[in-house]
């Protein structure tokens, strides 16, 4: 059964006003496809199966699940990490040698941002507790897993630190984490859009070190991107913490945005925002 662009964006609608999420032009027809698929498997008309998306939660994750973009990689944007491997990570074990760095790795897709960040920290003698959350409740159970494709090794960037990786590669071209790292690493269902929710206070990581927001504002619009600015300044990122958002994001955060407690900080050709002292 085919749907109409008119029905299309009332889904669409829907999935912004509880996720935030405003999909891509060009990601509307793998939505489309999707909800096409569901009608045909379980019988729903149009109107039926937009009612269902109402009081559904099992079927409106899914849903989610097929509208969020998971393309990611081990060691994505790897100036951000070559900063904490000189600079973050030594400084904190010099003036912390004994206590554990918390790091948040939020919309973490699959898991190959905070498994990075846990062997770097590792390589590094830096002992970190992670958390990774993501709206996607079956990304974050791969994440769970600690297992993926050798394909989540890119041969440009990130292949600083390809050698971090071997020891994790099977023979048959896996690479496959053990409890060691995979302890360290807790996943957790957050919706971004709900962030300043009294009922999502309880689910956020508090007194964070480092957090990784990163490809994620640009599904947002502006009134969301500060709400969620606004809360990681206030309840989730410690004084003298530091925030990475992907380097492609910066200037979209702008004064407008962006909390006054955060200093916008270039490091050589890597930014960052750093949360003043008392603020």
């Amino acid at each position: 059964m085919a749907i109409d662009s008119f029905a299309l964006d009332d889904i669409i609608q829907l999935i912004t006003a509880r996720t935030g999420i405003i999909p891509r032009a060009s990601h509307r027809e793998g939505i489309k496809t999707y909800i096409e698929k569901m009608l045909l498997e379980k019988g729903f008309s149009v109107q039926s199966y937009k009612n269902a998306l109402m009081t559904d939660a099992a079927l409106f994750s899914h849903l989610v699940n097929e509208s969020t973009v998971n393309e990611t990689y081990f060691f994505r944007e790897e100036k951000q990490f070559a900063l904490l491997k000189e600079r973050l990570f030594p400084m904190w074990k010099a003036m912390f040698p004994n206590m554990e760095m918390k790091i948040w790795s939020a919309a973490c897709s699959y898991g190959e941002e905070a498994y990075s960040l846990a062997i770097l920290a590792k390589s590094c003698g830096v002992k970190v507790a992670i958390t990774a959350s993501d709206i996607n409740s079956e990304v974050l159970e791969h994440c769970k897993n600690g297992s993926f494709l050798i394909t989540s090794i890119r041969q440009v960037d990130g292949v600083k630190f390809k050698d971090l990786l071997t020891p994790y590669i099977s023979s048959d071209n896996k690479i496959l984490f053990p409890n060691e790292i995979k302890s360290c690493i807790t996943a957790r269902k957050i919706n971004l859009s709900m962030i300043d929710s009294p009922l999502s206070d309880s689910l956020l990581p508090k007194n964070q070190n480092i957090i990784f927001l990163r490809n994620v504002f640009i599904y947002f619009n502006q009134d969301l991107r500060s709400r969620i600015l606004r809360t990681i300044a206030e309840k989730c990122l410690a004084d003298g913490g530091v925030l990475f958002v992907s380097m492609s994001e910066i200037a979209q955060l702008d004064s407008s945005v962006m909390p006054s407690s955060f200093e916008k900080v270039m490091d050589g050709s890597v930014f960052y925002f750093h949360k003043k002292l008392g603020r």
